[in-house]
């Protein structure tokens, strides 16, 4: 069932996994409170390699130590036909995921879902304009997948989706101009829609008498956000009901991506296999302009890519040894398109005994930076996409040992070293609606300079960052009684010296979560999450020639100064009872934000505090 409340994941760290295929590392961010969470699935010991293209499928959400509830986190799907968790409190916090199973033969499974999360009553205190101002959220999905066995020949899949969503940029507190405002004014809050469909679908062979197996698949994805707000250059108007607004209202970008994959390979009876994916990509936009004509939507482009690779399995050894080769055509911002031609390793080796995993890769890949992968980023992201310049990772290389479980402990620790060209420079779209050329509380700059969103970054080139990550995580299980789990990270951060872990960088992640169930039916939860030392780097427009007294990270490659900005250190302690009446009937009570913390997660960006839902979860 759904845990700790939760609406969807800020920052998630994530794994989105399907046997034998990439596993795609995203940061997702939160639509409410939720910290930033890295899972670490154990089902493999080495993670797989880059990929330009995959939509995850379909899931119903399990009890995990905090919150993932992002649509897409898992795919876990019970054995009875049907679920249901439902979960509502305060701020009208809310949560509803269902899904049935029409058809479940043992060739043949069919079946829809459904979720919703909503945050609707929260009041941020932010200023006068915003005193009658919620924060509004209403996010939902609805699916249909089915799956087919053809005996000896193989599997023809597919899964389509549709989702909601609207919300409006509740940081935004209208405060320019406030010189000539007339008494009463309270501000007109920008609110957002976003469409997105996707179709997944695929055919998985049977491997041949002669060891010979393949994959196609057809991908098509569409997301749509109806209007983009930018400053407006006549410093706002006031409308006859008394509401001020500063901004200009336009539409947003609709993006539009076909993705057609293939792969194929040969095994020898001695370990030893050859195989190829193919992978191609066409991303198309809807023009939009600003107000002086200036396209700000990117122009069509396309990508293909190919891993060639040789695999070598046997006892307890396994090794891979490919390369990613990926060319993009039509990349980069407006009036400076061109193609790129990207290669990067793709070697793993594992050996495994017993409880003891040793692993090492090297590998890295392509990321093509679409409308959705900024999105993933940061949900509050600025809804226009003025640069595709593919973010490019030359070098992602992992050493790492896990052992256990031995006696219901297991550990494992690893060091990873990454290389990053064109990393973006987002998080700043909410702040940019507040003081597109004006001073941002808080930080100490003169009125030369102003945060720059990454679609508006000059040259729209993005971040070279490289660094270092060093993980560590543990945990004990005493058979239903007792479960405890922990993890950290250390990922030094400075400017260009780092490891991509959010726009906001953290030095410092851990988090440890506790599960005890005293009787048979409670099961009570504990969990606590920190992400900390945090910096959110930009560059900075300039207005005229006064130097920001915001840290400046020199940066001759950029032709604009690299800013740091300090971010608070963020706790997150969240608790949760459940009573399960039958296996199938159970009800629960949770809190999110113990500490009643309301630390602002990215430059304006402000979380609730304390948070208490209940719920039902139900199967049948």
């Amino acid at each position: 069932m759904l845990t700790l409340g939760a609406i969807q994941a800020q920052g998630l760290h994530e794994s989105i996994g399907v046997d034998g295929k990439y596993v795609r590392e995203v940061i997702i961010q939160d639509k409410i409170y939720t910290l930033p969470k890295k899972l670490n699935f154990t089902l493999e010991s080495t993670p797989p390699a880059y990929s330009l293209t995959g939509i995850p499928t379909p899931f119903r959400p399990q009890g995990v130590a905090m919150p993932t509830v992002t649509p897409f986190a898992d795919r876990q799907v019970p054995d009875t036909k049907g679920y249901l968790d439902f979960c509502l409190g305060s701020w009208l916090d809310g949560n509803l995921s269902a899904g049935y199973r029409f058809v479940n033969t043992e060739r043949t499974v069919a079946g829809a879902f459904i979720q919703a999360n909503t945050s609707l009553l929260w009041k941020p205190e932010i200023s006068e304009l915003t005193s009658d101002i919620h924060r509004r959220l209403a996010d939902g999905r609805v699916g249909v997948y089915a799956s087919h066995r053809f005996d000896g020949k193989g599997t023809l899949d597919g899964t389509v989706l549709y989702g909601l969503s609207g919300f409006n940029y509740y940081g935004y507190s209208a405060l320019q101009d406030l010189i000539w405002l007339p008494a009463g004014t309270k501000a007109d809050v920008p609110t957002q829609t976003v469409n997105e469909v996707r179709g997944d679908f695929g055919w998985h062979s049977t491997r041949n008498r002669h060891g010979f197996s393949y994959d196609a698949g057809l991908d098509v994805s569409y997301l749509g956000y109806r209007s983009l707000y930018l400053p407006s250059p006549s410093g706002g108007v006031v409308s006859p009901d008394g509401r001020y607004s500063g901004l200009t209202r336009l539409r947003g970008d609709r993006e539009t991506g076909l993705r057609l994959n293939a792969s194929a390979r040969k095994q020898w009876s001695g370990g030893s296999e050859l195989g190829a994916d193919l992978r191609t990509t066409l991303m198309l936009y809807t023009k939009t302009e600003d107000e002086s004509g200036e396209q700000v939507s990117p122009d069509n482009y396309g990508a293909v890519g190919l891993t060639p690779y040789y695999r070598f399995s046997r006892g307890l050894l396994n090794i891979r040894v490919g390369a990613d080769i990926d060319l993009i055509l039509n990349a980069g911002p407006a009036g400076d398109r061109y193609p790129a031609f990207r290669i990067a390793p793709d070697v793993r080796l594992d050996w495994r005994k017993g409880g003891v995993g040793l692993y090492l890769n090297v590998l890295g890949g392509t990321e093509l930076r679409t409308l959705a992968w900024m999105r993933s980023l940061d949900w509050y992201t600025m809804p226009c996409t003025g640069t595709t310049n593919p973010v490019y990772s030359p070098l992602d290389a992992a050493l790492g040992a896990n052992f256990g479980p031995y006696g219901g402990f297991s550990a494992g620790a690893s060091f990873r070293y990454k290389v990053t060209r064109g990393m973006p420079e987002g998080g700043w779209y909410m702040a940019y609606l507040n003081y597109g050329g004006s001073q941002m509380p808080g930080i100490s700059f003169p009125g030369g300079a102003w945060p720059s969103p990454e679609s508006f970054t000059p040259g729209g080139k993005g971040l070279n960052i490289h660094g270092m990550s060093v993980e560590a995580h543990a945990a004990y299980t005493l058979g239903r009684i007792l479960e405890i789990k922990a993890s950290g990270t250390y990922q030094p951060q400075s400017g260009r010296t780092g490891y991509f872990n959010g726009y906001d960088r953290p030095r410092w992640t851990a988090s440890l979560s506790a599960l005890v169930r005293p009787v048979s039916q409670l099961s009570i939860e504990v969990g606590y999450e920190y992400r900390g030392v945090r910096n959110i780097y930009s560059s900075w427009d300039w207005i005229s020639d006064t130097k920001s007294d915001l840290p400046v990270v020199d940066d001759t490659e950029r032709d604009s100064p690299l800013s740091s900005l300090r971010l608070p250190d963020l706790t997150l302690l969240n608790a949760r009872a459940g009573w399960q009446f039958t296996p199938k009937i159970g009800i629960f009570i949770q809190a999110a934000n113990l500490l009643n913390r309301h630390d602002a997660i990215l430059p304006l960006t402000p979380t609730s505090g304390i948070s208490v839902t209940g719920g039902v979860n139900l199967l049948f």
